[in-house]
């Protein structure tokens, strides 16, 4: 007896602590969006009163504390019990994409559970269950109702998931069936911590697939900030070559063509693309660049190093920073430098100018670097580094790992 109220004194402990670690992630997580916080909150809460509750029993259990007192503990942690399996059945609705509130199958759960709570509440009055340090649980009618509706629950909780089972990813099918069948094979606790774990995992999860898609809708955005005035300047001086040079001016409307193509490619990109692509939206855009500035843009090109993937709208906004901030008229010609080089865990792609140098980013350019780190992290765990060499003009580095597959 002492190993079972050991066991189950572990077990209790496990799911306090559970408890705090999951509202912790829940306030840590707050800005998920389409997540139900406060039944998130309820849930780890109730289970949290319900795991400190029992451990509350298990220590007063045989301190020879007065069997009414006993009995009284042990009926607020019946009610207490109905709370977490019953707020988890409501997330369950959800994550199926139904309000609990309004859900026919969801009012019959909370009528079997009233009841359930009902006929145990009635057993331990009648004795049926006793308060007695050891003593064991009589067989009577209260006790008998008890297990058909605590089957009777299961039941419809099975019933409700198979019949909903394409409304679930794989992972929650099988976490919500093993939660489901615990609820009548297992003891409180271990249903408990399964819960919490099962919470928990799934609002990891549910964070992690709203950063990834943030990144990737950070990617649209980014592939949307065409600036007015470059559109407007590049199609002003193809405007003015037309008539001074035709072949350049038709060499520049391809060039641009191609920039914006690349640009809209984009937008219907998922994940990384070949470096190629990328390269080529770059060199696009150089080019119109050239064409604008003639004589004050000189651009090299040293990628030997080709066959990975990089988040779309990386190296061509790079590249772009680096024309907007170190391209002047009246100063010597800018000299952009693209290089790619296999440094053994990974590759290094690097974008290094002569311009004036590294300054502290405004606004806007801030938040279109942090676009790019956040990218780069989340779509292969890529970084951006960004400094002033010795000699002068700015060095923009991204480091990607060999970990991703090579495209071919």
């Amino acid at each position: 007896m002492t190993a079972g109220l050991d066991f189950g004194g572990l077990m209790n402990a496990s799911a306090l602590l559970f408890s705090a670690f999951g509202l912790a992630l829940v306030f840590l997580a707050r800005d998920i969006d389409d997540w139900p916080k406060g039944l998130s909150v309820a849930i780890l809460s109730s289970a949290a009163v319900l795991s400190a509750l029992e451990l509350l029993d298990h220590a007063v259990a045989d301190t020879g504390v007065s069997p009414t007192l006993l009995l009284v503990l042990r009926n607020v942690e019946v009610v207490t019990a109905a709370l977490p399996g019953l707020l988890m059945f409501a997330y369950f609705l959800y994550c199926c994409g139904e309000d609990y509130k309004k859900s026919a199958v969801m009012r019959i759960q909370v009528a079997l559970t009233c009841t359930l709570v009902a006929a145990e509440f009635l057993a331990q009055l009648t004795g049926e269950i006793s308060s007695a340090p050891g003593a064991e649980t009589r067989l009577g009618p209260w006790i008998v109702l008890f297990l058909a509706l605590s089957f009777a629950t299961t039941v419809v909780c099975l019933v409700a998931l198979f019949r909903r089972w394409k409304k679930l990813s794989g992972v929650q099918r099988v976490m919500f069936l093993i939660m489901f069948l615990l609820s009548f094979f297992a003891t409180d606790s271990i249903v408990i911590v399964f819960l919490e774990f099962l919470l928990s995992s799934d609002l990891v999860r549910h964070y992690l697939a709203q950063k990834e898609e943030a990144a990737q809708q950070q990617a649209r955005i980014a592939v949307l900030q065409m600036r007015p005035h470059f559109i407007h300047n590049t199609l002003t001086s193809i405007y003015y070559l037309c008539a001074k040079d035709p072949g350049k001016a038709q060499q520049a409307i391809l060039n641009f063509s191609r920039y914006l193509q690349n640009n809209f490619d984009a937008i219907a990109e998922e994940g990384a693309v070949p470096f190629t692509e990328e390269l080529e939206h770059a060199k696009a855009y150089l080019a119109v660049e050239q064409a604008c500035h003639e004589g004050q843009l000189l651009v090299e090109l040293d990628t030997p190093v080709t066959f990975f993937r990089i988040p779309p709208l990386t190296l061509q906004p790079i590249v772009e920073n680096a024309v907007k901030h170190g391209l002047d008229p009246d100063s010597e010609p800018l000299r952009i430098a693209i290089t790619t080089r296999d440094t053994g865990p990974g590759v290094e792609i690097a974008v290094a100018d002569t311009g004036p140098g590294f300054t502290p980013p405004d606004e806007g350019q801030g938040f279109a670097l942090e676009n790019i780190r956040g990218r780069l992290k989340a779509q292969c765990d890529g970084t951006l580094a960004i400094e002033a060499p010795e000699e002068g003009g700015t060095k923009a580095t991204i480091f990607i790992p060999w970990k991703q597959p090579i495209e071919s």
